[in-house]
């Protein structure tokens, strides 16, 4: 069975959020394998409704673009409610895991592949606000250097 290799960071704003993600997008790493999960609350709204100072970029043809807007074309947008801990929005693949695993946080997180010994952290750290940005990674150098990035571009917690 093939080992399934993916480095995640948790982000406290959209505006680090999006700097992680276009630096994993300018590193070459594939749109389809880059997904976000974060909770249904405020943050949703904030991704959806922040100011422009916030959320709005630029894109590569000039136009101004929302964050969410951007997550969405990653590869598609959903939410998961999960029985205890409320729902969760997530975009790209992290997305059928977590509907597969819907049944409270910390399995959707295992599920992901989050290490045993940071489970708790993350799981707390979602639950109040945090944002989830993971990349699925082809060999132990695209993982170090996933890692790399998130850690360059702002991730509070990095596995």
């Amino acid at each position: 069975m093939a080992h399934s290799l993916a480095a995640f960071g948790l982000y406290p704003s959209t505006k680090a959020l999006h700097f992680g993600a276009e630096a994993l997008r300018a590193a070459k790493f594939r749109h389809t394998d880059i997904s976000v999960m974060y909770s249904d609350g405020r943050q949703a709204l904030r991704l959806r409704e922040s100011p422009p100072a916030e959320a709005d970029v630029v894109d590569d043809d000039g136009q101004t673009t929302s964050l969410g807007v951007i997550l969405t074309t990653l590869s598609g947008i959903g939410a998961v409610a999960m029985s205890k801990d409320g729902p969760f929005m997530a975009g790209g693949p992290i997305l059928a895991t977590l509907v597969a695993a819907g049944e409270n946080l910390l399995a959707s997180l295992r599920g992901l592949g989050i290490p045993e010994c940071d489970l708790e952290s993350f799981g707390e750290r979602l639950r109040r606000g945090g944002l989830l940005l993971s990349v699925q990674c082809d060999d132990d150098s695209w993982t170090t250097r996933a890692r790399e990035i998130l850690e360059q571009t702002g991730a509070e917690r990095v596995a």
